[in-house]
């Protein structure tokens, strides 16, 4: 678990509203969508990433969309629906079963949440560069979108 909670994560956007564009939990698609998602993917979604998708629904920091649940049928969600970049990604071989692409950038780098290692409720988020390397970004979502924001400040 990061040093990072939700309170960190919310007194920076409200800093940073020119960087940071989220919806409102009011538009959320609820619990009912969170569990088709899991049940779908075979895994749980992290505790601070289903709290980001209940309060803020999804969104973008800078041009980069956070990937979310659009609430339509999995296979044909398309955009940034999280459960349908995962069926796609699966089906073209862009990432392994346990990996989780929550972001990716104009640059060819890919943010995901490395499944196979669940601890307290949360995934480590890892970064694939564009040269295909992975490298360890953050300890858990909250931390990653905090990461993100102050790299876009």
């Amino acid at each position: 678990m990061s040093q990072f909670t939700a309170q960190h994560v919310e007194s920076l956007i409200a800093l940073h509203l020119d960087v940071v564009r989220f919806g409102r939990g009011v538009n959320s698609v609820g619990e009912e969508w969170i569990e088709r998602a899991e049940q779908r993917l075979g895994f749980q979604l992290p505790n601070s990433y289903k709290c980001f998708l209940n309060t803020y629904m999804g969104g973008e920091i800078g041009s980069e969309e956070i990937y979310s649940i659009y609430g339509v049928d999995f296979e044909c969600a398309n955009g940034g629906d999280v459960v349908y970049q995962h069926i796609m990604g699966l089906k073209n071989n862009l990432i392994g079963e346990k990996e989780l692409v929550i972001s990716e950038t104009d640059f060819g780098e890919v943010f995901f949440f490395d499944c196979s290692r669940f601890n307290s409720g949360e995934y480590p988020v890892k970064l694939r560069l564009a040269s295909g390397e992975h490298v360890n970004y953050a300890s858990d979502f909250f931390e990653f979108l905090y990461k993100r924001i102050i790299a876009h400040t």
